[in-house]
């Protein structure tokens, strides 16, 4: 966990960083075609970031299993129950390009 922390989500927020200083380079020199590109490259590392530290966060010795109180009535009246809700939150995450939000859909299958 050190190493995730202090290597890739540290990656995050120095690419961040970066790119916000580049896109005040790019400003201030009117270099507008440059825009798209940067403001792109800043989302993705502040979704990185921001996924990262809801991990960080969420991090507990005796997390996981089946939810319980509101959110597992919840799940149930909204999904069928937390089988149906693991199933779909699944299937949908994997389609997704982007590596944060498909770890929901991988973390069981890759011992995460």
């Amino acid at each position: 966990m050190e190493l995730h922390h202090g290597k890739h989500h540290a990656a995050y927020v120095k690419n961040a960083n970066s790119v916000l200083e580049q896109l005040d380079e790019a400003r201030q020199k009117q270099d507008f075609a440059r825009l798209a590109a940067l403001e792109r490259a800043l989302a993705f590392n502040l979704s990185g970031h921001i996924l990262h530290s809801i991990f960080w966060k969420n991090l507990t010795p005796k997390g996981g299993g089946t939810p319980d109180g509101d959110l597992a009535s919840a799940i149930d009246r909204d999904f069928a129950g937390f089988q149906h809700f693991r199933r779909q939150l699944t299937e949908v995450a994997s389609t997704i390009s982007r590596v944060g939000p498909r770890w929901f859909g991988n973390r069981s299958e890759k011992g995460c």
